[in-house]
């Protein structure tokens, strides 16, 4: 199975309450999903599970990732991350959001470097979201980079070595607001679902409408696009 393009989403793709359609969303041809699980210590997406089971009932692939803040304690956020995804599959697998700003280098990728490996205790192989300028002082530094969700925006294709790239931004029907596309290189090996699409349960009921401010640091922070 060749190049598959998918999307990520947060709370902030559900202005007001708006669900998200992702049966309208696999009907514009997108075959996976990167929802936001959790940022710090403290936040989880109230919309994290139904956009799982949604997403996965439309016949999409899915996988999560938690935004890494600095100064927290990567250990902590990486037992919020695991906590939250208890007993859900992830067919695109967990990955950490890496764009810390301006911060020293070494605190973020000893930051990194501790929450990965924490996560890898549950989950094995977080991947590594991040853009170019931080890839090449991960590089640099001799961090592991492992699987690579990069962000880069300016380019007319994918580069050797990523997984995942984040092309840009577009409008996609089914989505209540512009979001994040994404290509896959290859979704060869991966777990694919084999049920066919079903219509959401009322174990997928609606959340309450997400305190916006609990994820200021995700939308406003970093140094490049970012999953939203």
């Amino acid at each position: 199975m060749g190049q598959v393009k998918g999307i990520d989403v947060s709370s902030w793709q559900h202005p007001y309450g708006e669900p998200i359609d992702w049966e309208e969303v696999a009907k514009e041809g997108f075959g996976f999903a990167m929802v936001k699980a959790s940022q710090g210590t403290t936040y989880t997406n109230p919309w994290l599970a139904r956009d799982l089971d949604d997403a996965r009932a439309a016949g999409l692939l899915v996988g999560a990732y938690h935004y890494l803040e600095i100064g927290p304690d990567p250990g902590e956020q990486a037992n919020l991350f695991v906590a939250c995804l208890m007993g859900v599959v992830l067919d695109m697998g967990g990955w950490c959001d890496f764009e810390p700003g301006a911060v020293q280098p070494a605190m973020a990728q000893n930051a990194l470097s501790t929450f990965r490996l924490a996560v890898d205790n549950t989950r094995p192989n977080c991947g590594l979201y991040c853009d170019l300028a931080w890839l090449k002082a991960l590089k640099e530094a001799y961090v592991s980079v492992g699987r690579l969700w990069l962000a880069d925006w300016t380019a007319a294709e994918p580069k050797e070595g990523q997984l995942i790239w984040q092309e840009g931004q577009a409008t996609v029907k089914g989505v209540p607001t512009p979001v994040d596309v994404n290509v896959c290189g290859s979704v060869r090996a991966l777990n694919l679902p084999t049920a066919p699409p079903v219509k959401p349960t009322a174990a997928t009921v609606r959340p309450a409408r997400p305190v916006l401010t609990d994820e200021q640091g995700d939308e406003a922070g970093g140094t490049g696009p970012e999953p939203s």
